[in-house]
């Protein structure tokens, strides 16, 4: 996990330490009550914001805690938004109608999540903020937001990965298509 944090930070990405999750799904944040996010949320201070591109401290971070999942802000910050798309909450099919309306996505950085859905990257619209429910099963993650990020587990005991025609060291990240960002982002 260290060594993947360090080259994320080394492509320009502020990355920060997330909590994990044991085999059985359980979240390392010990909290008292069920945890609403296993794996997904922040294990410092001011959470993403936290975020950064200093090799020392991610270093220190991970050293500390070596099965710390990686979280991305995204936004200015990392120079991306993400089209979050659950698939649980029917987001595949909320994309395949914009697509058939507004045409195919272009090739772009993608990675699949642990939960079976997908984050597909655009470079950052400016102003533009997280959005839940952009379209059903369709969130956008932007400027306020973060993502979890490979090879980081998933409470359902699965690792996320880079979608392997789009891998960010090979692919470059795309604009937002135009009548995308108009049908998702309106006004």
């Amino acid at each position: 996990m260290l060594a993947t944090a360090l080259v994320y930070a080394e492509r320009g990405w502020p990355v920060v330490p997330l909590h994990t999750v044991d085999p059985g799904g359980t979240c390392s944040c010990s909290s008292e009550k069920q945890c609403e996010n296993p794996g997904k949320h922040p294990m410092t201070l001011h959470g993403y914001k936290d975020a950064t591109r200093d090799p020392e401290e991610i270093k220190r971070w991970w050293t500390a805690h070596p099965t710390a999942n990686i979280g991305i802000p995204t936004g200015a910050i990392s120079g991306f938004d993400v089209l979050d798309v659950d698939t649980r909450s029917d987001g595949d099919e909320s994309l395949a109608d914009l697509e058939s309306k507004l045409g195919r996505i272009p090739d772009t950085v993608e990675s699949l999540t642990g939960g079976g859905g997908r984050h597909i990257f655009f470079q950052h619209h400016p102003g533009l903020r997280n959005m839940t429910a952009a379209r059903m099963g369709i969130d956008i993650r932007a400027g306020g937001g973060y993502i979890v990020v490979p090879p980081s587990r998933h409470a359902s005991g699965r690792r996320y990965h880079w979608e392997l025609s789009s891998l960010p060291e090979e692919v470059e990240i795309k604009p937002w298509p135009t009548d995308l960002f108009k049908a998702l982002c309106p006004g």
